[in-house]
């Protein structure tokens, strides 16, 4: 475990959730979608993060997701729509996520619209159709001299 995940863990301890809050660092394919079918949201904390896959798998599997408001998420996650993008503070995050415990239609609503929104925009289908498209725009395209 990172000097991190340490930290993670003994404040967990030291706040008496640790009995509640589980640290995996690495699964597999099926323990993810396990996880993924039983949880009520995504937390996806990374400040500036390329693209990221983690959101799209998450939404995906019709759940919402909470994330940065920087980097990858703010390309794929629509904010009050498919989840929430935060500042990168306990508080933000807090706050969206006491949404979803507060109300857990809300979570489940958001979660059918993000299952939706990744279908539409990020699926094969939706990629094969847009380089499709773009291959018959430059093909058709007036040749220059």
């Amino acid at each position: 475990m990172t000097t991190s995940g340490k930290k993670l863990k003994s404040l967990a301890e030291k706040e008496g959730v640790s009995n509640r809050v589980s640290f995996i660092t690495s699964c597999s394919t099926a323990e993810r979608n396990e996880l993924l079918s039983s949880c009520l949201c995504v937390l996806y904390t990374p400040t500036d993060e390329h693209f990221g896959i983690v959101p799209l798998e998450a939404m995906a599997a019709y759940k919402p997701v909470i994330a940065c408001n920087s980097g990858g998420p703010v390309e794929t996650v629509k904010s009050g729509e498919t989840g929430y993008l935060c500042e990168p503070s306990p508080e933000d995050f807090s706050s969206a996520m006491a949404k979803f415990v507060e109300d857990p239609e809300l979570a489940r609503r958001m979660g059918s619209e993000a299952r939706k929104h990744v279908v539409e925009s990020f699926s094969a289908k939706t990629f094969g159709e847009k380089l499709n498209q773009y291959l018959v725009d430059v093909v058709s395209s007036p040749k220059e001299d």
